[in-house]
């Protein structure tokens, strides 16, 4: 119990204090973007590319900023060596002064000043340079521009919420200084002056919205913001402390995951809260089997008990005795959870992906801990049955025939109902969550994602992007290919639409797509025509998702027009609908299908994907056909590719490790429970001896017996039901609350997991019980 106690605290403690190796950690935030217009409510991490800059210039209370921006997919060459990179990113000057992140070499001042400057890790720099020291030499990036390495830091700490492998200097790119204030595309941290009261800057941000997005909204919806505000619409900047970023992004502050950058560690308070829960459970149940046990097992000590007090001994020092023993044996306890916990932290880190570790010299506080720990337990566990044995009467005591009747011990039926009820919930807990998960695997997603895989470098293409698809698709076993953007990642771009007719504004997002998304997807069209070469005008069509149309309230979208606006630069492009697709989840789960607008146009974004649909009745054939294909092209690099239904799978990774894990851990606190509950029904048989001789001559039979035995703890386990089932519903349901299409709550898990729950009790007991039973009843009755 101790050593799961002390494996479940150690992934607790790891998953808190994120960022706060930064020496500024409490002084820095992120800025975002909360907003609800026309219904759709949103919280984007990203934000307008000029905000930062702004709030220093006109706020005092901030005191710096910097802006992080991604670089995409980019071939990197130094010499004769080449890899194809997706951990690019841009960043302003003042990164470094913000963020607590040494550099080896470069002065963090300049490094990212001037145009075409790169920061690079340390283990970039091995695996391009060796032992060389990169800094001043230059890095070819797509074989045509140059980078000059400027600066060489260390790897970003294990507990940075972002992280990543090149830091390019962001005033190479001249974008970067749009004045469009409804672009979101960077992500924005500011540092603020100690004790700046966060509340009363926010509604200080509320005129740089008025000032600033304001008039450019006005263009699109021909209404001034001021009016929108006050008819219930939302639009303003929201800080979020940097050290929440890990572990509240989505629970506290509702921030869109899909809005973060691909590179930025994630996780949710709820599965810190639920291992915790499980720890604590875990524990309780081996403090309470210490102390039924020790209860039970009173009649052992009773004669001693009795002597001493007879001798002169007061109950204070009594108490003191039996505490300080159990203290002893937790101490011990402890020792061994040490060395369980040692031998398998090595597996558990595999499993979960951590470099977890007791920390005994390098941490001061843990030897420490684990001394008070040892302390606190065995007090706790000892207190009990020290008042319990203490308490014995000399005259009772010293008697030969004094019995400990456990059935005058409530308490001890207490705690037995109090374990059976957390083996309950964890059961419950665990059947959820597994049947939510094979709820993810099997739900329809709204296309066909078996048979499908993905080229993830497929940019580096080019220009040569049609004819490798025309080469691939000469093999009879390639049905179809569609190059474009990425999807089942976060990052999916999204922009502001108006439907014209309404001036009614659309948040949606996008996808560049091909002639043949529809037929490789396999894709419902559920109204009109998806685009075909046939038609020259299909450059100015859209085709929309469901979502798009009942966003919209458009009956028969077909024909219509939208317009996506670029209020900064006064552009208007016009798209009229040709078509309406079925949703499908091109994200993950936790999010509801979203508006989605097809654009037929050659990959903007910075990742693109070129998705296969095969013949598997070939696998390795078409896959080798597809690899010399692509050497055939001279491509500096080798072919990166996965199936689709792996790439869905990744995005609840999470998921199937909590409930691996949730499982494993019920496993052990039931096991642990029943183990008490075995040792505590073998000293009732013992109790009982006599009792069961006499029914035996008296013509009891053996399910007589065992019944007698056995009646009590059902009865427990079915008021451990009563107390589970709500307990585990509250639970559950917040639990699946994250997830957009969940199962439902059904009466079956529960009366399955009761019923699991006696089951288990009733064969932890029958051993003992028929042993008992079925003992001879001269031996029970013979002259002690």
């Amino acid at each position: 119990g101790l050593a799961c106690f002390i494996l479940l605290s150690l992934f607790v403690l790891d998953e808190s204090g994120y960022d706060r190796f930064n020496d500024k950690a409490d002084q820095i935030y992120r800025v975002f973007v909360h907003s609800k217009i026309s219904g759709q409510e949103s919280c984007n991490s990203k934000s307008p590319a000029l905000l930062g800059q702004l709030l220093c210039k006109n706020y005092p209370e901030v005191i710096n900023s910097a802006r992080v921006g991604y670089s995409g997919q980019h071939n990197i060459r130094y010499k004769d060596k080449s890899f194809r990179e997706w951990s690019i990113y841009t960043a302003d000057s003042t990164y470094f002064d913000i963020f607590t992140l040494p550099l080896i070499n470069g002065d963090p001042k300049t490094v990212l000043k001037y145009p075409k400057s790169v920061v690079i890790t340390e283990t970039t720099a091995k695996k391009y340079f060796g032992n060389e020291n990169p800094v001043g030499k230059t890095l070819i990036v797509d074989n045509n521009d140059t980078y000059l390495v400027t600066g060489l830091m260390k790897d970003f700490p294990d507990k940075s919420h972002f992280r990543c492998a090149f830091l390019l200097s962001m005033s190479t790119y001249p974008i970067t200084e749009s004045n469009n204030w409804l672009d979101q595309w960077y992500t924005t941290y500011i540092v603020l002056k100690k004790g700046t009261d966060t509340k009363t800057f926010e509604e200080k941000l509320k005129d740089v919205v008025l000032k600033n997005v304001g008039p450019q909204a006005e263009k699109i919806v021909g209404v001034s913001l001021k009016e929108l505000l006050n008819s219930g619409s939302v639009y303003e900047y929201k800080l979020q402390p940097l050290t929440s970023i890990y572990l509240y992004s989505q629970s506290k502050y509702g921030i869109d995951f899909n809005s973060e950058w691909g590179d930025v560690k994630k996780s949710d308070i709820t599965y810190s809260y639920i291992f915790m829960a499980i720890a604590l459970f875990i524990l309780l149940i081996a403090i309470f089997n210490f102390m039924n046990l020790s209860t039970a097992r009173a009649g052992k000590r009773a004669k001693e008990v009795g002597v001493r007090k007879t001798l002169g001994s007061n109950k204070l020092a009594l108490i003191k005795q039996f505490i300080t023993e159990s203290i002893i044996t937790c101490f011990i306890a402890v020792l061994i959870a040490v060395a369980l916990t040692e031998l398998i932290l090595p597996a558990f880190n595999s499993f979960i992906g951590r470099d977890l570790k007791l920390e005994f010299f390098n941490n001061l506080y843990t030897i420490p801990a684990l001394v008070l720990f040892a302390i606190v337990v065995g007090i706790v566990s000892g207190s009990y049955p020290a008042f319990y044995l203490s308490s014995f009467q000399p005259s009772h005591v010293v008697k030969s025939n004094f019995k400990n009747d456990g059935r005058k011990n409530p308490l001890r039926s207490i705690l037995v109902i109090i374990q059976f009820a957390v083996s309950i919930t964890l059961i419950i807990g665990t059947i959820i969550i597994k049947n939510q998960l094979d709820f993810i695997k099997s739900k329809d997603l709204g296309f066909n994602k078996e048979h499908l895989i993905t080229i993830n470098n497929s940019v580096v293409l080019g220009k040569k992007m049609e004819a490798f698809k025309q080469d691939i698709l000469r093999d009879p076993d390639i049905k179809s290919a569609a190059p474009s953007s990425l999807m089942f990642q976060t990052g999916i771009p999204g922009t502001g639409y108006v439907y014209d007719k309404t001036n009614e504004v659309l948040s949606s997002q996008y996808l560049d797509v091909d002639y043949d998304f529809l037929e490789t997807f396999q894709i419902k069209l559920k109204d009109g025509r998806f685009f075909s070469k046939d038609f020259p005008t299909d450059s100015t069509a859209i085709v929309i998702n469901e979502a798009v149309a009942k966003e919209l309230n458009l009956k028969d979208p077909v024909g219509e027009i939208i317009t996506r606006v670029d209020a900064s630069r006064d552009i208007r492009e016009n798209f009229r609908i040709i078509g309406i697709i079925g949703d499908f989840n091109y994200e993950s789960l936790h999010e509801k299908i979203r508006p989605l607008i097809l654009h037929l146009s050659p990959v903007r974004q910075a990742a693109s994907i070129l998705s296969i649909r095969i013949n598997t009745n070939n696998l390795q054939k078409t896959i080798d056909f597809l690899e010399k294909t692509w050497q055939s092209y001279g491509l500096n690099e080798k072919i990166y590719w996965t199936f689709i239904d792996e790439n869905l799978a990744r995005m609840y990774d999470t998921e199937n490790k909590i409930g691996t894990l949730t499982t494993v851990f019920s496993l052990l606190a039931i096991f642990i429970a029943c183990m008490g509950l075995f040792g505590l029904v073998a000293y009732v048989v013992e109790q009982k001896t006599k009792e069961i001789g006499v029914r035996k001559v008296l013509g009891a039979s053996i399910s007589e017996i065992v019944l007698l035995l056995s009646k009590e703890i059902i009865r427990w386990v079915i008021l451990a039901n009563l107390i589970a089932w709500p307990v585990a519903y509250y639970v559950m349901n917040n639990w699946l609350q994250g997830f957009a299409y969940r199962i439902d709550l059904t009466w079956s898990v529960f009366v399955i997991s009761g019923v699991g729950a006696l089951l288990i009790a009733v064969t932890t007991i029958s051993y003992q019980a028929i042993k008992a039973a079925t003992a001879n009843p001269v031996e029970a009755l013979r002259y002690e």
